[in-house]
């Protein structure tokens, strides 16, 4: 019997996710394993969504995860399970066994992802491009906080209208000469 990733003494008991998708379900800790081939044949039988983050984030606001810290063990191959964050702004991460590609979903994170029209495209999460996309994300949140903080809110939101309207402009290079030129009239 497959045993609980993060409980390790527990049994994972078969149930269903959408009444049709099989999944094993930890009755100590709600978590949940979504083995692979299960989910690929039932993709199978839905339609792609739109992810959208900010539903992810309300919906895990609502149902929280809590995510463990702790090293697990996948329960089919017994392969180490890798965490890949989701969004950006979410603070919940998926374990996904790489040898198997099996799935350790914690409580509530299979409704926070359904919420955010993503759990028909798990897969995608654990691509480079959706990995990196994340990390610029991440970049560029912490560096406008450091403009942010730099300038204060309201010089940085002007500012930033500003650059937008100058690389907007057919006259972008003489607009960025004019400002970085001194006036040779003034003292």
């Amino acid at each position: 019997m497959a045993k609980c990733p993060l409980c390790e003494n527990t049994d994972l008991q078969a149930t269903h996710f959408e009444n049709i998708l099989p999944v094993m379900e930890c009755r100590s800790c709600g978590g949940s394993w979504l083995r692979a081939n299960e989910y690929t044949l039932w993709l199978k039988s839905q339609k792609p969504g739109t992810f959208d983050e900010s539903k992810a984030v309300e919906a895990s606001e609502r149902l929280p995860v809590v995510e463990s810290n702790k090293a697990a063990i996948c329960p089919d191959c017994g392969h180490f399970l890798r965490k890949y964050r989701v969004g950006s702004k979410l603070v919940f991460q998926l374990d996904r066994c790489n040898n198997c590609n099996g799935v350790w979903l914690d409580r509530n994170e299979w409704e926070s992802l359904k919420l955010a029209d993503l759990h028909d495209e798990i897969n995608q999460i654990f691509t480079q491009p959706w990995q990196k996309r994340i990390q610029d994300e991440i970049a560029a949140g912490k560096l406008d906080m450091m403009y942010m903080k730099k300038f204060g809110e309201d010089d940085y939101k002007k500012v930033k209208e500003i650059r937008k309207w100058i690389w907007e402009n057919a006259n972008r290079s003489p607009l960025l000469a004019f400002l970085l030129d001194k006036d040779p009239y003034l003292d």
